[in-house]
């Protein structure tokens, strides 16, 4: 027998180089019960969260579809002017009038360039007349997320680049979302998607496929304009706990978000829902969410 104690080990998310109050327990611990053996808790609890539950799959939805609620209304809020934290502020009304707990994590509402730096969240300049706004935000509902990321042009209307910018990420998402499936290693998966959005890349002439064809394998072309995995779990964190050298099992809920960057036309494009994994499919948690062009379109101009 002996003890088993936690501590954070979410490789990226672990606090370094100073004291948590997890590590002062396992000191006092130590101290008090030097005799004892100590395990680690993590290894038992990382395996547990992955695989969700009824209740945890109904808190998820429930925050998902307050999430909805809270697009719709920066839809018809959204207007040439306006400031990245009003729309925030839009976003933070809705979802604690609706029951959310808290937003899960800072929102990025990013417009023009800005939505080329991954995790901008200042949120603190003017949405200008023929921006594209890309928005991530995730409401957090009895301690359960939901992830997602939608944009939306500020005059209502897409200009022609940016509907063929947009539709290209959709048909990643569309095409990539379907390759999450039990059985599949994540790393294989994240391989199929890059090559997704490579293809979308040198349709969009972006990059030369002569040049693709010639690429060094190590320093892929496409790492200029999508720099980011595209399926993380989540659950009791945004970004949860879970070994990503585990094949997808049916009951883990992960996120789907490709993305398309170009720094020097003003555009950043990265759409994002969340899907609870089935062994008949996937599970679209986020599926009222709008994000057809059209459908964009027609709600900014009610």
């Amino acid at each position: 027998d002996g003890f088993y104690l936690g501590h954070n080990e979410h490789g990226k998310r672990m606090t370094k180089n100073r004291e948590s109050r997890q590590d002062r327990l396992i000191k006092w611990c130590r101290q008090q019960y030097p005799l004892h053996d100590y395990y680690r808790a993590a290894k038992i609890t990382r395996g547990l969260r992955q695989i969700k539950s009824e209740e945890e799959i109904e808190a998820m939805q429930q925050a998902a579809d307050i999430s909805v609620l809270g697009f719709k209304r920066v839809l018809e809020a959204t207007i040439p002017g306006i400031w990245e934290y009003e729309l925030e502020a839009e976003l933070s009304y809705t979802f604690f009038k609706n029951g959310a707990t808290r937003h899960a994590f800072k929102p990025i509402v990013a417009g023009g360039k800005n939505a080329c730096a991954l995790h901008y969240n200042t949120n603190d300049n003017i949405c200008k007349d023929g921006d594209m706004i890309l928005m991530d935000f995730g409401v957090c509902y009895a301690n359960y997320n939901s992830d997602t990321t939608r944009c939306f042009p500020v005059s209502g209307k897409f200009s022609d680049r940016q509907k063929e910018v947009y539709q290209a990420v959709l048909n990643c998402l569309k095409e990539g979302s379907q390759l999450i499936k039990p059985g599949v290693v994540p790393r294989d998966y994240e391989k199929q998607m890059a090559e997704l959005v490579e293809k979308q890349l040198i349709d969009l002439g972006l990059l030369k496929a002569e040049e693709v064809e010639k690429q060094d394998s190590d320093k892929p072309l496409y790492k200029k304009y999508f720099m980011h995995g595209t399926a993380h779990h989540i659950g009791l964190d945004v970004h949860d706990v879970g070994l990503y050298s585990r094949p997808f099992e049916a009951g883990m809920v992960v996120t789907c978000e490709p993305g398309i960057y170009i720094p020097e036309e003003g555009i950043g494009c990265r759409l994002e829902n969340d899907y609870l994994i089935t062994e008949s499919g996937l599970v679209n948690l986020t599926a009222q969410m709008p994000i057809e062009i059209d459908e964009i379109e027609a709600l900014m101009a009610r």
